[in-house]
C-alpha cells in the first residue's frame, strides 16, 4: 500500500481541532501522518519512537497521550505498545477490495484483541465490508 496518509483540508476547520492547543494539532497530526500508522489505523507505536520523533521527552507523551485519551480520540495499549486511533476507519473508509485486504493482512500482526474487536464493530456500524471471518481475535 501507499506510504503517505492524507490529511482532509477540513481537519483545520473540525470543531475538535479548532479546540485544540497548537501542542496539541501538531501531537494529533502526528499520530495520523507518522511512519507507523497502518490503513486500519491500528499500529505499534513505542512511546520511545514518539519522543524521538517528535522531540517531546516521556512527561509531555504521557500527557499528549493521555489527553487523547480522554478526548476518546485514541486507545493506548501499554503492554502492546500499540495505539488505535478510534476515528481513522470512519474517516478513511476502506472502498476498495484491496484496501480491505490491506487492512484483513495488517489486523493479523494487532496484538490487542480488543482493537481488533472495536474495528470490526465501527466497520460493521459504518457499513464497511472487513470480513470477521479473517480477523484472528487471539482467544
Amino acid at each position: 500500500m501507499a506510504t503517505f496518509r492524507q490529511v482532509h483540508t477540513s481537519f483545520w476547520q473540525d470543531a475538535f481541532v479548532l479546540g485544540l492547543t497548537p501542542e496539541e494539532k501538531y501531537f494529533y497530526l502526528y499520530l495520523m501522518t507518522n511512519s507507523k500508522t497502518t490503513q486500519c489505523g491500528i499500529y505499534e507505536l513505542p512511546k520511545r519512537l514518539i519522543e524521538m520523533e517528535t522531540g517531546y521527552n516521556r512527561e509531555t507523551v504521557d500527557k499528549l497521550l493521555d489527553r487523547f485519551i480522554k478526548y476518546r480520540k485514541i486507545i493506548y495499549n501499554d503492554q502492546t505498545q500499540e495505539i488505535m486511533l478510534t476515528n481513522w476507519i470512519k474517516h478513511n473508509p476502506p472502498k476498495s477490495e484491496k484496501i480491505v485486504k490491506c487492512i484483513e493482512k495488517e489486523l493479523q500482526s494487532v496484538k490487542d484483541a480488543d482493537f481488533k474487536k472495536l474495528l470490526y464493530t465501527l466497520c460493521e456500524r459504518y457499513g464497511y465490508p472487513i470480513h470477521t471471518l479473517s480477523i484472528p481475535y487471539g482467544e
